[in-house]
């Protein structure tokens, strides 16, 4: 009794020389000193499960790996779509910029197109806007009324206006080329159509 409270004033003193983290763990590494390493039952926790006895793993299979495996991806994939969404969406701000002031290269009209096949209807609306007035692309006023329409449907302000305007400076062999109007498929998902 005598050790036992000379180790647990010592620890008390000099916390930072102890190993233990508790009074209960000093209290079996006292225990298990005075038994020459065994701990015996009535110490043990009867709740643990028998693998977590002590006891030594030399003899064990457990190998150590040699090889070395791919590193844990930690980047935050949150944070990836959100670099790549303000990305697209500064490359967007910028082909309009260029469409305003008129310096439409294959680069802003494939990135108009892209949009356009996603069924943006900014980028619809400025296709039409294009392909009517000819502005960086040949003028084709039968596929500018198409995207009108289409534009109209998706509720772009003045699209359907415009496309009474395209449709009146359209000649006869032009207004022969259109099409009746026919909903997308992908867009019919979209819209509840």
């Amino acid at each position: 009794m005598k050790k036992i409270l000379y180790i647990i004033s010592f620890a008390l003193l000099f916390p930072h020389l102890c190993y233990a983290a508790s009074l209960d763990e000093i209290y079996r590494d006292i225990v298990k000193s005075d038994n020459d390493g065994y701990l015996p039952l009535f110490v043990k926790n009867r709740k643990a499960p028998d693998f977590l006895e002590d006891q030594t793993f030399e003899n064990s299979n457990v190998k150590a790996s040699t090889e070395k495996s791919d590193p844990i991806d930690l980047t935050d994939q949150r944070k990836l779509r959100n670099e790549a969404f303000r990305a697209e969406e500064k490359k967007w701000k910028e082909t309009v910029e260029a469409i305003k002031l008129n310096q439409i290269t294959p680069v802003e009209l494939a990135e108009v197109e892209k949009r356009v096949n996603q069924n943006n209807p900014k980028a619809i609306e400025i296709l039409a806007w294009m392909l009517a007035r000819g502005v960086g692309i040949q003028q084709d006023l039968p596929r500018a009324f198409t995207l009108y329409q289409r534009a109209a449907f998706l509720n772009v302000a003045d699209a359907e206006r415009n496309a009474i305007i395209v449709y009146r400076a359209m000649n006869a062999e032009e207004r022969s080329m259109l099409q009746p109007f026919q909903i997308p498929e992908d867009m019919d998902d979209e819209t509840g159509a």
